[in-house]
């Protein structure tokens, strides 16, 4: 009797090890196969389900004992609209707005770069990875107190879409769904066309952020155009006031969703003069800056400052590449070998060397340099002026009434070169630019501009050649720079770049699941963009903070900084 009990009790156990090992083994390959799945490589390989393993709202109607106190930005540049959803958005009303105002469906973790639930607890993906359902949290509210819904979803979807709401830039991400539908007040599906590599990150609105239905909701969509204040979403602040020409505040959410953040204010100053942006924060008005390069050199190395400060340097995917753009669309430019022989004249090795003080890397196209897209073997054009002037000898741009400027066809080469008046860094690049074209017979015209014109004459492209800086994503889609459907409508194809052969390969780019052959394509992209010049391309270099050493929590991840982190001692605290 005690043996058959103890066989019993001993099968009883090893029935149980063997079920902890099982559930061991199947939690290990659900992790496997979560992390695959925010590769986006396992979007036809079959159906999943994808949860939040935790909700909460643990910091709800709690003060933490560090709360308070501002973080108090300098900004070169006031942004034209705080409204994401219009082609005259920029990097700072992106800064401004997501995601302390404006939050997503799903968003990425810093360090892994992979896409998890936030607004939604859970997605699903089919079989055949042409539908993407969402399931809401029931917990998540807008500033005012409207939960969020499935509504506000498909709101924020069909704005976007709209022909005429001014943002083709973004409608385009949206090309291969076919529409978004409701299940329930929880539930929003997006029934797509074809299977699009960013799918997952576009339908979640990275980037973007959920726009209330009950507030922006219109019948005219110059109504909805024209809303480039008081923005409202679901984030931790709220918007509270915009001093033009003086300053934009976030308040602190304190009837936020999530966990509240700690800092009562984030505040946007613009001091649109480098040398006093820096006075500002030497000071201590002002606790964080964005500098030029020789700026922070000067600053890394000033031993008293960085015992007040923090220095920080650091590549992300999201920092920018910078440019020159010769719009086609004019005399000068049409011609690949003119625009070739514009990149020959700039000594982009000089512009790092002298003007960014070491602090960039040539390139030799758009992708993020440290990135699988770049390829490292397309080298940059040397500057050498001779074979510049042999490539203007052939596209027959020629001195023919010899004052020393090259014409055809009657028209002289004398091109504008538009650029930021903010910036003193692009002041000293005109004037080198001007130096080096003379020399080949080029008359240079520098046409400085506020940056809130600048973004209106670049999108609607009213420029001979212009500089800027384009910013980088975690997975790289050239569509809207490149593709020539993106010329006009206001899109992003600026220079009215033409060639069928980009537009295939940009186009199969978008289908291509597998990160390698995707790779791949854009290193053929990168080759033509490379031969045919559309842009000359300049350099990139790290992103540049120096940071008030008040303020803890301060950590570098994969994709930067995660400001809302940050808190201050009590004992520090300089706002009340």
């Amino acid at each position: 009797m005690n043996g058959r009990a103890g066989a019993r009790g001993l099968l009883l156990v090893t029935a149980l090890v063997t079920i902890i090992i099982l559930q061991i083994v199947s939690m290990v390959q659900s992790d496997r196969f979560y992390r695959a799945l925010n590769q986006l490589e396992t979007m036809l390989s079959g159906e999943v389900i994808v949860q939040q393993a935790q909700g909460g709202n643990s910091g709800k109607g709690e003060q933490a004992p560090d709360a308070g106190d501002w973080l108090v930005w300098a900004f070169r540049v006031e942004p034209k609209t705080l409204n994401q959803l219009s082609v005259e958005r920029d990097i700072y009303s992106k800064w401004i707005t997501v995601p302390y105002i404006f939050e997503s469906l799903l968003t990425y973790d810093f360090n892994e770069l992979t896409l998890e639930p936030w607004l939604a607890e859970s997605y699903e993906i089919s079989d055949d990875g042409l539908e993407i359902t969402y399931h809401l949290r029931d917990d998540i509210y807008f500033s005012d107190g409207v939960p969020v819904t499935a509504d506000d979803v498909i709101f924020t979807y069909e704005a976007i879409i709209n022909p005429k709401v001014d943002a083709a830039d973004l409608a385009n991400l949206f090309d291969n769904v076919k529409r978004a539908e409701k299940i329930d007040e929880r539930t929003v599906k997006f029934v797509l066309k074809w299977a699009y590599f960013k799918s997952l990150e576009n339908t979640s609105f990275w980037d973007i952020g959920v726009y209330p239905k009950h507030i922006y909701g219109f019948t005219d969509a110059r109504q909805f155009n024209s809303r480039i204040s008081d923005p409202v979403g679901s984030g931790p602040y709220v918007f509270w006031k915009w001093d033009t020409g003086k300053e934009i505040v976030l308040k602190r959410n304190e009837n936020y969703w999530g966990e509240k953040p700690k800092l009562d204010r984030i505040v946007y100053r613009f001091i649109t003069n480098a040398v006093a942006a820096v006075q500002a924060i030497r000071s201590h008005q002002v606790d964080i800056i964005i500098p030029e390069p020789d700026q922070y050199a000067e600053l890394a190395g000033d031993e008293q400052f960085n015992k007040e400060f923090r220095c920080l340097s650091y590549w992300n995917p999201g920092a920018p590449f910078y440019y020159i753009g010769w719009n086609e669309d004019t005399p000068f430019f049409s011609d690949k070998r003119v625009r070739l022989a514009m990149t020959y004249i700039i000594d982009r090795e000089q512009i790092i060397e002298k003007l960014l003080k070491g602090y960039g890397r040539g390139i030799s196209g758009p992708y993020f340099i440290n990135g699988p897209q770049n390829d490292p073997n397309i080298k940059p054009w040397p500057c050498d002026p001779q074979r510049a002037a042999e490539l203007l000898d052939e596209a027959r741009w020629v001195d023919t009434d010899g004052d020393g400027v090259r014409d055809k066809d009657g028209v002289p080469f004398r091109f504008k070169f538009m650029y930021s008046s903010d910036s003193a860094f692009y002041q000293r690049l005109a004037k080198l630019l001007k130096d080096e074209a003379a020399g080949v017979g080029i008359d240079v015209i520098p046409d400085p501009y506020e940056w809130s014109v600048i973004m209106t004459k670049i999108t609607d492209r009213e420029f001979d050649a212009m500089v800027m800086g384009w910013g980088g994503d975690i997975f790289e889609d050239d569509y809207q720079l490149f593709h020539s459907s993106q010329i006009g409508n206001r899109g992003s194809n600026y220079v009215g770049y033409r060639n069928e052969e980009i537009d295939r390969l940009l186009e199969q780019i978008r289908r291509t699941m597998d990160d390698g052959e995707r790779s791949s394509l854009c290193h053929r992209v990168h080759r033509i963009l490379h031969e045919e010049q559309p842009y000359t391309f300049l350099y990139a270099r790290p992103t540049f903070r120096p940071i008030d050493r008040r303020f803890e929590n301060v950590k570098v991840y994969k994709l930067g900084l995660k400001y809302w982190e940050w808190y201050v001692p009590k004992d520090r605290q300089r706002y009340k």
